[in-house]
């Protein structure tokens, strides 16, 4: 993968959605347990931990900013309700990120069903770069942005996946094979394959 597209990928994580950081004062379980026990403000604050987290996973696997958005928001109403169903037998994060994935799962299967695409590319909300520059540098970085998001929504979604919460969420790779399910070598060489196709990608779309 080129150093541009892993900086515009890494940049996805604040522009694509509004912001939020993630504390680690308290662990995951403890507010998890502050949850089961009623407290709404507990909930609240799990809730903006992984507000952006969520997004990021659920626009990986659909490449839509609308169909993430609603994804997440489903799925945070679903965990208000439903927190009680974890059990501390894992990471808090691996539970909620098989819930995301089955909520997007879905929405793509209903998708297929009405035979639309759900690899449209939503250019209404536009990356906007960060930095200073001129009108010249502005249109190239629009134009490399575009074929991004392009070469990432043709991606397989295994893929796109590793891609995503590699370089946007920054997991290690201990955590990837956690989160996946998999072995560290199978992390690495899906991310080599993914980096891969990933760059073949975006030469296609430079053509």
């Amino acid at each position: 993968m080129t150093h541009h597209s892993s900086v515009w990928l890494r940049k996805l994580n604040d522009q694509q959605a509004p912001s939020e950081t993630r504390s680690h004062d308290i662990s995951d379980h403890e507010l998890v347990r502050r949850c089961q026990a009623g407290d709404k403000r507990s909930m609240e604050t799990l809730m903006r931990q992984y507000q952006q987290w969520v997004y990021n996973i659920a626009y990986g696997m659909l490449a839509n900013p609308e169909d993430a958005s609603d994804v997440a928001q489903d799925v945070f109403l679903w965990l208000w309700e439903n927190i009680g169903q974890f059990r501390f037998k894992s990471q808090f994060s691996t539970w909620l990120y098989r819930i995301v994935t089955n909520r997007c799962l879905n929405l793509k299967d209903q998708r297929q069903r009405r035979k639309t695409d759900p690899m449209e590319i939503d250019d209404s909300q536009p990356w906007v770069p960060l930095d200073t520059a001129t009108p010249e540098r502005t249109v190239l970085q629009a134009e490399q942005r575009e074929i991004l998001q392009k070469a990432l929504a043709s991606l397989k979604d295994d893929y796109r996946k590793i891609l995503i919460l590699r370089e946007m969420q920054d997991l290690s790779y201990e955590e990837l094979a956690e989160m996946l399910g998999c072995s560290l070598g199978r992390v690495r060489s899906r991310l080599h394959e993914a980096r891969q196709a990933l760059r073949k990608a975006i030469q296609q779309f430079e053509l």
